[in-house]
């Protein structure tokens, strides 16, 4: 190792080391990655060095850790992107990427709208809204979590079937088709219920997107809360027209 490398960690060395070997090329999507004593032996450092660069790459999402007797630690193939400024949800634009995203709901119940509720849809606190959790599963792997609020004086009735529709499809089938939409990104940790939706552990950072959508009469209709394994999907912001030019 060079004099720079040294003042560096061992574990954010290794990372970059095993960074540029999938970056090459060397280590292709799907093959499998070296195990933690194989990486032991070659960079002779301990194992916990190791398993810290290990989480490092995990989190930037380029390799999946399965358990299990068929396990094991494989090098994923690029994630989708997914763009804030395209107005459509994540689970739309997941699916536009030829993902087959499976729906489940985990909950569907109302709730007593809290004060930051009842501010965000301009109801009196303790109405009822509806809240449905959601997990998006592809490949029998969790995606992302969802939280959907929409009040009850809205939608008096909605079923599972109903959720899994996409969601300016079922706002347009309630008269509240969306016009108007605004996002916010943060970085978090997992809640407690994401941990166990998305597989995740409680230390594992995640994305939020949280969705506040108005229809036409002005009215906010829904919001949505999107909850992203970082390692699953990158996100990205498009603001102007790209100058590059096309073949026509």
């Amino acid at each position: 190792m060079s004099t720079s490398q040294r003042r560096r960690p061992a574990y954010l060395v290794i990372a970059d080391s095993l960074r540029s070997k999938i970056e090459s090329g060397e280590l292709k999507p799907g093959d499998r990655f070296p195990t933690e004593r194989e990486l032991v032996q070659e960079y002779k450092v301990a194992r916990m060095t190791v398993r810290h660069a290990l989480d490092i790459v995990q989190i930037e999402g380029l390799i999946d850790r399965k358990r299990g007797r068929t396990g094991g630690t494989f090098v994923r193939a690029t994630p989708p992107t997914l763009s804030l400024t395209s107005g459509r949800s994540a689970l739309d634009q997941l699916r536009e990427h030829g993902l087959d995203v499976e729906v489940r709901v985990l909950s569907l119940v109302f709730i007593e709208a809290p004060g930051h509720v009842a501010s965000t849809f301009g109801i009196e606190e303790g109405d009822s809204v509806w809240e449905c959790r959601t997990v998006q599963v592809s490949a029998g792997s969790p995606i992302m979590a969802s939280t959907l609020l929409i009040p009850q004086a809205l939608a008096p009735s909605l079923a599972e079937e109903d959720i899994q529709k996409p969601l300016t499809e079922l706002l347009t089938e309630l008269d509240l088709a969306p016009v108007f939409k605004r996002d916010s990104l943060v970085a978090a940790t997992a809640r407690t219920e994401e941990q166990k939706a998305l597989g995740v552990g409680r230390n594992q950072p995640v994305l939020r997107i949280t969705r506040t959508i108005k229809a036409e009469s002005g009215v906010v209709a829904a919001q949505l809360e999107e909850t992203l394994r970082p390692d699953a999907v990158t996100v990205e912001v498009v603001i102007g027209e790209d100058p590059t030019p096309t073949l026509d």
